[in-house]
């Protein structure tokens, strides 16, 4: 519309004149109103290829392509072409399945999408054909190794849970346990038994992040980080399946954007024996621990022992990264005649530490004569030499002074 409305009048303008620059500027003008309107149509034609969600996105995300099998597991499998042999069957200590057929089946070390495979062949036996859906019905208990710097790192267990959060059952409504028969043999499944002869579309699972365990839980599990953390480089040591050849693979993870701008997207899904390691920083960041408690990762509180020359001695609650003034200040003023302080500690390595601090109120927090406290630590007020001093004269003294006492009471009858 531009073009048309405006091409007229410019065009006799140009055109009586007779200057070639005049001619040229008009030119020039058609060719930049030309590019302008090609680039403008470009750019709606990509802006709209952009907002459009491929059919892509509905693919799955294979997160649970590495999951390996494992005692604790329990194994939901459908056969479409025999449905009687469908059912829950869990992984037993010696990592087999008590399957149809089959009898006892080693699955251990195997994923899904491997046991799917060599259950099918291992079916054609007896099927025409089989085909054979596998699913975690219940996932086992999580085990991880967290090291590195976290209040408490060690060895921690995370607790099974079930994959499915609604059965709608039409068929059969009785009970846990369901007892079976197939070819005059009883399988015993220890399971819902909702879940048996029943297809896929059925099967609901669920998507909450509460019933999986992810990184954010395992540092919340070890204590909640510190100022030293380095968050930047957390690195996670997985086993690889045996059918991609086995050992181990190792991924370094970015957590930041979990506490800076509350963004899951690296807060990922932790499998049982991964190993957590979480590095050291150089120097202290002491604005990651507060957003730490916002995030939920790190405690608000932490309990120390604090005894001997204080006011009010026991177990004494204090806010995470909490210095000895903040512990003194709330259990009451040292008393007179007190010492040096010993502060004994766990520490992250498993070995114990043993330091006499020079107590000042008004020392750095943080320093050496005002340390910052970690959690169940232990804090004795000592006597001075003066206090103790004095204390041995009263245990010396008080034996004359109870005779010379009781003599003075005698006497006092005469």
């Amino acid at each position: 519309m531009f073009l048309l409305n405006n091409f007229e009048n410019i065009g006799l303008k140009v055109f009586s004149s007779k200057s070639k620059a005049a001619f040229a500027f008009f030119i020039y003008f058609l060719w930049s109103v030309f590019i302008f309107d090609v680039s403008k149509a470009n750019s709606n034609s990509s802006n709209t290829k952009n907002n459009q969600i491929e059919i892509e996105y509905l693919d799955s995300k294979n997160e649970l392509e590495d999951y390996i099998i494992d005692t604790g597991d329990s194994i939901y499998l459908e056969f479409f072409s025999a449905k009687e042999l469908s059912g829950i069957f869990p992984v037993n200590e010696e990592g087999e399945l008590f399957l149809p057929r089959l009898d006892e089946t080693f699955v251990r070390g195997l994923t899904t999408s491997e046991l799917k495979n060599l259950l099918e062949k291992r079916y054609a036996e007896f099927l025409i054909d089989p085909e054979i859906k596998v699913n975690i019905a219940i996932f086992k208990s999580i085990r991880v190794l967290v090291k590195g710097e976290l209040r408490n790192p060690g060895f921690y267990k995370f607790p099974a849970y079930d994959s499915v959060s609604f059965i709608k059952n039409k068929k059969n409504n009785s009970g846990l346990d369901l007892l079976r028969e197939n070819n005059d043999e009883k399988f015993k499944i220890v399971q819902n038994s909702q879940l048996n002869n029943q297809s896929s579309e059925n099967l609901i699972v669920k998507r909450s992040s509460e019933n999986l365990t992810t990184i954010s839980d395992v540092i919340r599990k070890a204590g909640g980080i510190t100022s030293l953390t380095d968050l930047s480089r957390i690195e996670i040591i997985r086993d690889v399946p045996l059918g991609k050849g086995g050992g181990k693979k190792k991924a370094i993870i970015d957590f930041n954007s979990y506490i800076n701008q509350s963004d899951p997207t690296n807060d990922i899904r932790i499998f049982d024996g991964d190993s957590v390691f979480i590095p050291k920083l150089s120097k202290r960041d002491q604005s990651q621990v507060p957003k730490s408690i916002l995030s939920g990762i790190s405690p608000r509180f932490i309990s120390v022992n604090l005894f001997g020359r204080v006011e009010n001695p026991g177990v004494v609650k204090l806010p995470l990264e909490a210095s000895l003034s903040d512990a003194i200040d709330l259990t009451g003023p040292i008393k007179p005649l007190s010492g040096k302080i010993v502060l004994i500690r766990y520490n992250k390595d498993g070995t114990i530490t043993k330091k006499n601090i020079s107590y000042s109120a008004r020392a750095k927090r943080g320093s050496k004569r005002n340390p910052f406290l970690e959690s169940n630590d232990l804090i004795s007020v000592k006597n001075s030499f003066l206090g103790k001093s004095t204390g041995f004269l009263k245990e010396l003294t008080a034996p004359f002074v109870g005779i010379y006492t009781t003599k003075e009471i005698i006497e006092s009858f005469d």
